[in-house]
């Protein structure tokens, strides 16, 4: 859908003068939205992300906020209220080798103060096997054009990747077989990442592999999840953040904080992940059952 929608734009802007309107009919679940890569001259059509997307990044973005705001809250607690986060903002690069890039990060984590202004330090990108190289390039934009300190990205590699079945189910109870669909779901994610299976179908495969990077502009470091369709024991506590890392580096000379480990509950966090999986598997069958 989302390379129809792209050929169906292309042709339109091609082909037609400015003060045209191009409507397209589309369900909600198709509508994309583009991001653009002035370096590589790339525009990126996604379509809305399903759960195990949004909720990896939304879970790990709550994690980091949290334990941000603990540790304000004991060294420096007129400080809580500087570092804020948010997702699905599209942000604009205005100068540099990006210049005019624009890109929607899955989360980000800015710094706002009086004197300094506003600027991106952390962001968190997430994605599966097949896309880890435009996640890659995706990375560089913001460390290279936004000078962002870190980004963070949550990779997962599903396998076999989703398919939707050739041909359209007969005359079913959609709801009834949503439900029956859902129960299975959470049977089968008992000890393993998936598959998820109904009908005869493949509405989720198994999670192989897991991790999240996290990289520099000196380097990265990865911190695995899932490893052969387990969950890695122990799991990550610590990634590898800092306190300062959430600062501009003219900020942190001033702040007068000691700098210390920002932490995660990986425990928690791989909950989340089953879940948005379950999710993700059910979305995916309604989508297709439902008129």
């Amino acid at each position: 859908m989302a390379l129809c929608f792209w050929r169906i734009t292309r042709q339109f802007l091609e082909n037609n003068p400015p003060e045209n309107r191009l409507d397209i009919p589309m369900s909600y679940s198709q509508y994309p939205y583009l991001s653009y890569n002035s370096l590589f001259h790339i525009a990126t059509v996604v379509t809305v992300p399903r759960d195990l997307h949004e909720i990896a990044a939304s879970q790990l973005r709550r994690e980091i906020m949290n334990s941000i705001e603990e540790y304000l809250a004991v060294h420096r607690p007129d400080a809580v209220g500087t570092i804020v986060d948010s997702g699905s903002v599209k942000e604009k690069i205005r100068d540099g080798i990006y210049s005019h890039s624009r890109k929607q990060p899955d989360a980000v984590f800015k710094y706002i103060s009086t004197g300094f202004g506003l600027a991106i330090t952390v962001a968190i990108e997430v994605g599966s096997s097949e896309t880890y190289t435009a996640l890659r390039r995706d990375k560089n934009l913001w460390l290279d054009g936004h000078h962002a300190k870190v980004c963070l990205l949550i990779c997962f590699k599903e396998s076999p990747r989703f398919r939707n079945p050739r041909r359209p189910y007969g005359n079913i109870d959609a709801k009834e077989e949503i439900e029956k669909m859902s129960l299975l779901a959470n049977e089968s994610m008992q000890s393993r990442f998936g598959p998820i299976s109904y009908r005869n179908h493949k509405w989720l495969g198994e999670l192989k592999e897991g991790f999240i990077e996290v990289w520099r502009h000196d380097g990265v470091v990865r911190y695995p999840l899932i490893e052969k369709g387990q969950q890695c024991d122990p799991l990550p506590k610590n990634i590898g953040l800092r306190i300062r890392d959430f600062y501009p580096n003219e900020a942190w000379q001033v702040a007068n904080i000691p700098d210390g480990d920002i932490l995660i509950n990986g425990t928690v966090f791989m909950k989340h992940i089953k879940s948005a999986i379950i999710a993700t598997a059910v979305a995916r069958f309604s989508d297709f059952v439902l008129p």
